[in-house]
């Protein structure tokens, strides 16, 4: 019973605590730019949401940009994989969105590409557009320039290779860049979810240990009550006779 009780308060701690790498980066309602370190004016961010906007409408493919302080120890290969697994990117419109996932800790990037557009747009041509249009602005330390140049480029080539499709790109990149920046508010509301898992599993180990310390009590109790009745037995045993 004993050991039942700490096994199941171990699983739930457990699941507890690996739930906090989904609650790192909480879905957005609408995905599409996710700035979760802060570094992305607000008008640059505007832009690729009305951009997407005109994609996805037209071709119902995004360009998803998503910047994170932290990957939980994982790579930032690993860690864009698990939250386009965890965000469903997979599956939005015809599966033929590109997600980017910037560590700006690491100064790393990663990205995935939507299975439908992967043999049109393979990596390694990907790669030449982060080469050419996103390091030399991040290298600089300028983030908005490095995205939006990203975003512009990957936008052509959506219009490439869609009939009719104007995205109505915008070049002037420089006045795009001086807006606020903010982090978004799920990171804020993932770190309510850290602090509420870590407080269910100190509620969880402080009621196990009562529980141990109770079954503990009891089975002393329990044993005393037999070594008892056995003494008792004997007693009677020895008068009777």
């Amino acid at each position: 019973m004993k050991k039942f009780i700490f096994t199941l308060i171990f699983i739930i701690c457990l699941t507890s605590m690996a739930s906090l790498a989904a609650f790192a980066h909480t879905k957005p309602e609408n995905i599409s730019i996710s700035d979760f370190s802060g570094v992305l004016s607000d008008t640059v961010k505007d832009y690729i949401k009305s951009k997407n906007d005109i994609l996805f409408e037209k071709t119902e493919a995004k360009i998803i940009f998503v910047t994170t302080e932290s990957t939980e120890g994982m790579s930032v290969d690993d860690y864009a994989k698990k939250l386009y697994d965890d965000w469903d990117i997979g599956y939005i419109g015809r599966k033929n969105s590109i997600f980017v996932v910037i560590d700006t800790h690491k100064d790393d990037y990663s990205f995935v590409c939507g299975k439908n557009i992967r043999y049109a747009f393979p990596e390694s041509e990907i790669y030449k557009y982060f080469v050419d249009f996103f390091e030399p602005h991040y290298d600089n330390g300028s983030h908005d320039r490095a995205v939006m140049s990203l975003y512009n480029a990957f936008g052509r080539w959506y219009e490439s290779h869609y009939n009719d499709l104007s995205l109505g790109l915008d070049e002037n990149i420089s006045y795009y860049i001086y807006g606020m920046k903010e982090k978004d508010t799920e990171i804020i509301e993932s770190k309510i979810w850290i602090w509420v898992a870590l407080v269910v599993c100190v509620v969880l180990l402080i009621a196990g240990l009562k529980m141990k310390r109770d079954y503990e009590l009891r089975m002393r109790k329990n044993e005393r009550r037999k070594q008892k009745r056995k003494h008792q037995l004997d007693i009677d045993k020895i008068t009777k006779s």
